[in-house]
Order: C-alpha cells, then sequence, then structure tokens
C-alpha cells in the first residue's frame, strides 16, 4: 500500500507543476538520435521555445517510481527538476539533478556488488537493502559564432544512429568535458575532451584523460560519412605523474600514426559511422579498430596460425524504418553488433576504453555477437513497444581470460606459455547465450507533458553449461522519458 501510494503522490505532483506550463518537453525518443547526439537525450528545438517573462525558461520534474513482482519483487523511484534557459540566442544553460531511491533485480545487484557502481548513474550509498544515490548533468554551451560552438559541462555523448554505438555511446556515467564544433559546408567537426575515472580498486580512485575527434562529412542529402579517434592516457603510473598531456589539445591530429611513430604506451581507437537515407528509412552502420599487428604474418612468424590476439575490431549494422509498408504511427529498428575478443581493453589495464566500471561503447564489454529488433507503434497518448536483444558471447572460467571482460590486460591472452596467443575467434569460451525481452505499454499522463503511466513485461534468459537463468517480471510505473538506461546487458 505505502509503494501505491507513493506513486500517487508522484502523479499529483506531476498534475500540479503542468498546471503551471512551465515543461519542456525533453525526451528520450530513438527515433530521434542522431550523429554526434549530445549531452542529454534527443530534444526538439520547438519545444524549448517557451518564453517566461520574456525569457527563454523551462522547468519541469523529473519522476519515475515503478514496482515490480515476479521471481524477485523490487521498488525503486527517482525525483528531481530539470532546468533550462537561454539568452539572446548566444548562451544556453540545462541542469538536471535527480535523486534514486530503492531496490532492484538480482542481476543488477550482482553488478553494484562487484562493480560498485550502479548501470549509468554512478557511485552508490547502500542502505541495508536499498541503494540512494544522486546524478547530476549540466551544460552550459555558448554560440561564438555562425561556425562555431563551445560546451562545457558534465554528462554523455553519443555517436551512431543505432540502439548501440560501438564508437562513443551512453552506457556509462557521466563524466566531465569540454567540446569544440566547427560547422562549415558540409562538415561538422567536433573536438571532445574529457577525464575519465578508473575504480577498479575501489575505493581507490584512478584519473585518466581522452581527446575524441569526430569529423561527419554529409557527402549528398542522403549519404553521411563520419571519422572518429580517441586517445586515452592515464593521469599517473607507478613511476611517473604524468598529469594532462597538453599535446592532445591539438584540434587536427591524428593520433595513430603519430602513436606507431613515437611508440607510444597510449590507447588508440580509430572508426567511421555511415549513415543513407532511402525516404524515411535509415540504413546506418559502424566499424571501429582498436589494434591491428600487422608483424604477425605467415613469413614472418613461424608460430602465425591466424586469430592473433592483437587484432582487435568490431562493427555494426543496422536499419530504422519509420512507417514500414505504409504502416502508419510504426517504428522497426533491426540492428547487428559484434566485437571481437580483447577490444577496448589494454595491455595497461586503465587505459581501457571504460569509466567508472563501465564500457564506454557496448555494455557487452568485447567477445560477442549481438542481434536486436524493436518495434514501437504510437497511437494518439499511447505507446506499445516490443524489444528483443539476443547476445551469444564467449565467458571466461576460472583463471582463463578468453576476451570479453575489458578491465584485464590483453597480454593475460597468452596460453600455453606461448608469448603471443593465435586461435582466437569470436564466441571463444564458456559459449553463453543471453535473451532480454521487454514488452512495455505507455500511456501520456497528463497532455502538454512527457511523464507516462507505464506497464511492462521483462523477460532475461542466460544459458550455458555454466549457468541456467530464467527471469520474468512484472512492473508497472509512472517516470519522465527523460534518460536512456541500459540494463539488457
Amino acid at each position: 500500500m505505502k509503494k501505491l501510494i507513493n506513486i500517487l503522490f508522484f502523479t499529483f505532483f506531476c498534475y500540479n507543476l503542468s498546471a503551471q506550463h512551465l515543461f519542456s518537453t525533453l525526451y528520450y525518443d530513438l527515433r530521434l538520435k542522431e550523429n554526434n547526439s549530445s549531452f542529454l537525450p534527443v530534444s526538439k528545438d520547438s519545444d524549448l521555445k517557451k518564453e517566461i517573462l520574456g525569457f527563454q525558461l523551462c522547468l519541469k520534474p523529473i519522476i519515475s517510481s515503478s514496482i515490480a513482482f515476479g521471481n524477485s519483487e523490487y521498488n525503486n523511484m527517482s525525483f528531481g527538476v530539470l532546468f533550462f534557459s537561454k539568452i539572446n540566442n548566444k548562451l544556453s544553460c540545462l541542469v538536471d539533478y535527480e535523486y534514486y531511491k530503492g531496490t532492484q533485480t538480482d542481476i543488477i545487484n550482482n553488478f553494484v556488488q562487484e562493480y560498485h557502481i550502479f548501470p549509468g548513474k554512478g557511485k552508490i550509498d547502500k542502505i541495508g537493502d536499498k541503494y540512494s544515490f544522486s546524478n547530476l548533468n549540466y551544460r552550459i554551451a555558448y554560440n561564438i559564432s555562425k561556425n562555431f560552438d563551445l560546451d562545457v559541462g558534465q554528462s554523455k555523448h553519443f555517436i551512431g544512429n543505432g540502439y548501440r554505438s560501438l564508437l562513443l555511446s551512453d552506457n556509462s556515467c557521466n563524466y566531465p568535458f569540454l567540446r569544440f564544433t566547427t560547422s562549415f559546408w558540409k562538415v561538422k567537426y567536433t573536438n571532445l575532451y574529457t577525464t575519465f575515472v578508473d575504480v577498479r580498486d575501489y575505493p581507490i580512485e584512478r584519473k585518466k584523460h581522452a581527446t575524441l575527434h569526430y569529423l561527419d562529412l554529409h557527402i549528398s542529402n542522403n549519404l553521411s560519412l563520419g571519422i572518429f579517434e580517441s586517445v586515452i592516457w592515464q593521469a599517473k603510473d607507478t613511476a611517473f605523474n604524468r598529469g594532462y598531456d597538453y599535446n592532445y589539445l591539438n584540434p587536427i591530429i591524428f593520433y595513430r600514426p603519430v602513436e606507431f611513430s613515437l611508440h607510444s604506451p597510449d590507447n588508440v581507437l580509430i572508426g567511421c559511422n555511415i549513415k543513407l537515407s532511402i525516404k524515411q528509412n535509415i540504413i546506418y552502420g559502424q566499424f571501429l579498430l582498436d589494434d591491428l599487428n600487422i608483424s604477425r604474418q605467415k613469413n614472418q612468424d613461424e608460430n602465425y596460425s591466424g586469430g592473433f590476439f592483437q587484432n582487435k575490431f568490431a562493427y555494426q549494422i543496422g536499419l530504422k524504418a519509420n512507417e514500414p509498408l505504409s504502416l502508419q504511427n510504426t517504428f522497426i529498428l533491426t540492428e547487428f553488433n559484434q566485437v571481437q575478443p580483447y577490444t577496448y581493453a589494454h595491455k595497461a589495464p586503465m587505459q581501457n576504453y571504460t569509466h567508472l566500471n563501465q564500457a564506454l561503447a557496448h555494455p557487452l564489454g568485447a567477445n560477442f555477437k549481438e542481434w536486436i529488433g524493436i518495434c514501437s507503434y504510437y497511437y494518439k497518448k499511447w505507446n506499445l513497444e516490443l524489444k528483443w536483444n539476443h547476445a551469444v558471447y564467449g565467458e571466461d572460467s576460472s583463471g582463463t581470460h578468453f576476451g570479453r571482460n575489458i578491465f584485464i590486460s590483453d597480454f593475460e591472452a597468452e596460453r600455453d606459455g606461448k608469448q603471443y596467443s593465435y586461435g582466437n575467434f569470436n564466441g571463444q569460451g564458456v559459449k553463453t547465450t543471453q535473451d532480454y525481452i521487454t514488452a512495455t505499454i505507455y500511456r501520456q499522463a497528463i497532455q502538454e507533458s512527457k511523464i507516462y503511466l507505464y506497464a511492462q513485461i521483462i523477460s532475461r534468459k542466460i544459458k550455458s553449461h555454466l549457468q541456467d537463468l530464467n527471469h520474468l517480471y512484472f512492473l508497472v510505473g509512472i517516470k519522465t522519458n527523460l534518460h536512456n538506461s541500459y540494463f539488457d546487458f
């Protein structure tokens, strides 16, 4: 009864705020996700242009409360506020703060116990069987000129057009950033400077810095190509306090050739993103190259047998369709992702592609294949969404490292006392299949708002010769669709 009273209270709270017409309609919508999409969930500019006393000003509550029944009962709620202001079409500020408290599923509990992080949110304070934490996003943006924009804040970024990103996703927790964007002709060039945190030895925190470049070229009205590169380096190791390397402030350098020539120990990734629009359909893809050791060839290594562990890459291909086959108010996404063993890892674990014990790209880490299908139907205030994630990956057994765990040095891939590891393949190790299926029905609770009442069924199955899990949950709740949370890993 107490849980239901909490939900009713939040509904009443939202209704009273909406009567003041201070809502923005910022909300997360997969159909609107764009290249290099920003600091927070996607919004429509028209939604933000609400003037109060001559200022562009928006204020909205952040609400989420749910009760689950099934294999294990749990409940959680969060509340907060989002503020947006824009002055003279030059300076804008967006801040949202959210406080969370509640219980979760056994799988999330195990994740928190192992990594000391709540997925996508950050470090937690545990009180008995309940979790509590706060989450802050903020961004200050300034339009320097027609061609230059500057952003600074603490949040996330996403590069790509699909449900997942293999380059940079919003899977991890917030991080501080400085972003400089240059736009001209058909080119958009982004420099992103960030600081990530490593907490493998919790509660000890170690900083690592990163610089990312993304060049987005609109080749035609229907075709765009993006070039991506990033470099990560640790601020301090046992022998040297390096701090911030100001050489990486160079806005146009291509790091990989320089890294090779200088024999740098830093971790560099390069990749590309492609989008082809055909009417209301989008075909998209990504390719990421983490490492490629071309010196290991048949004519140079007598032990060569293929599958060298330092040949690390990932790719994605997908399709998004609005109103396919003339089905009105329907959206469909299908996507395939494959990441080879040891990708995103590094010989120095501090320099892996992670932040606060979470992957900066795909939540499954590496050594997997994944198929995703999403179908959504909208009718007036109602929305029905079906989602299916099917993944096949190779898990580690005791004392082995087959490449899924990106927090371990990839040099531990050595086998049979050999210096180098050959014969690696996708899915090696303990073959594990995972199916995560959700069916959700939403209803807009209040006119001119993005507050939804919803009911959801979640099925999670994980199967291998080491484990056989089958969880089924039923949820009811209320929420604002502001942030995307990834529990399908």
